[in-house]
């Protein structure tokens, strides 16, 4: 009896003592606090040539915060993106590097729309607004995106340096069949969420970033889905700025260029679509309003909204389904 009641107790420490263990774990387990619709932010290694190619390591994911603090901002607000420590990054480092932040919803309030950066090739230079893809092409992107946020929630526990809203993780790191990956793998090889987004979102720091003393810039967009045979412009939102010492900031909604009149080059129509072509100055937000003839005596700054771009200097071009043969077009801008 003693025996047997000898090796009931050793099972009972033992069991306890595995308890004890896997409470210390889960105590150390960091917890990735998102919130449907916050802003993600990847960084990771990258070769030093070719520029881009993967350089393995560690990733890091930040969660910066609710996409509607960026979009309520006042324009020329500058805020400081507080929600991951330079001990945090220096574990991807800041020389050759490549990040990239992005958002999105594939529900309410607006499903299949994604929010995400842009490269400027020059500091001062915006870059150039790309078109919106479908919902459809969305839905595929959010797919990647959504991959990447499950791979941080997995990687609470992959560093002791780890917090609520940044997670460090092994750069090759998947499960679930891919259903869970890291940033590298969920923006892909060939950097394009796989196959699943058309253009460049990435921006990269040079290898004598620190030495050269000068920040980079991605500039922010909202792609809203287009409808079939449509090209709207994604909808300028501001700038996320990387700086030599580490630090992040967001701009929102620089105005420092010059809002110009605006000039209607041309209108085309294909079926029940409407095409305006239009000159842009700078900066601004330039809107198409929309009106049928009965609407004509009122403001045109009044006249209901339609769609709108940012400012590029460039000649853009918005549009408007309609089975309406009666209806008149404005660009204003602000």
């Amino acid at each position: 009896m003693s025996k047997t009641n000898s090796v009931s107790f050793f099972k009972v420490v033992v069991l306890a003592t595995l308890c004890l263990i896997n409470a210390v774990v889960q105590l150390r387990a960091a917890t990735f606090n998102f919130t449907y619709g916050d802003v993600l932010i990847g960084f990771r290694k990258v070769l030093q040539s070719p520029l881009g190619g993967d350089g393995g390591g560690t990733n890091l994911v930040v969660d910066a915060g609710a996409i509607s603090y960026f979009t309520n901002l006042a324009p020329n607000t500058k805020v400081t993106i507080g929600t991951f420590t330079g001990a945090q990054l220096s574990q991807v480092g800041t020389k050759n590097i490549g990040w990239s932040a992005f958002a999105y919803f594939d529900g309410a309030p607006a499903a299949n729309t994604i929010f995400l950066t842009s490269p400027r090739a020059s500091l001062s230079t915006q870059s150039a607004s790309n078109t919106c893809p479908t919902g459809s092409a969305n839905s595929y992107t959010i797919g990647q995106m959504s991959a990447i946020l499950q791979g941080a929630v997995d990687n609470g526990s992959f560093s002791a340096l780890n917090s609520s809203s940044a997670i460090l993780e092994a750069d090759g790191y998947t499960y679930a069949l891919g259903a869970d990956v890291s940033y590298y793998l969920g923006v892909g090889p060939n950097l394009d969420f796989n196959g699943t987004f058309q253009y460049n979102f990435e921006k990269y720091t040079p290898a004598n970033f620190i030495a050269a003393g000068n920040p980079v810039r991605a500039d922010f967009y909202w792609y809203y889905p287009a409808a079939i045979h449509t090209t709207p412009t994604a909808f300028y939102l501001g700038y996320f700025e990387l700086g030599t010492n580490g630090v992040m900031t967001y701009t929102a909604f620089p105005s420092g260029g010059t809002v110009t009149t605006p000039v209607i080059t041309s209108f085309s129509r294909t079926n029940t679509t409407c095409y305006v072509k239009f000159t842009t100055g700078s900066s601004g937000t330039y809107t198409l309003r929309g009106t049928n003839s009965a609407g004509l005596a009122t403001v045109r700054t009044n006249w209901p909204a339609i769609a709108s771009v940012g400012g590029n200097g460039s000649v853009n071009t918005l549009t408007d389904s309609t089975t309406s043969s009666n209806k008149f077009y404005v660009i204003t801008a602000q």
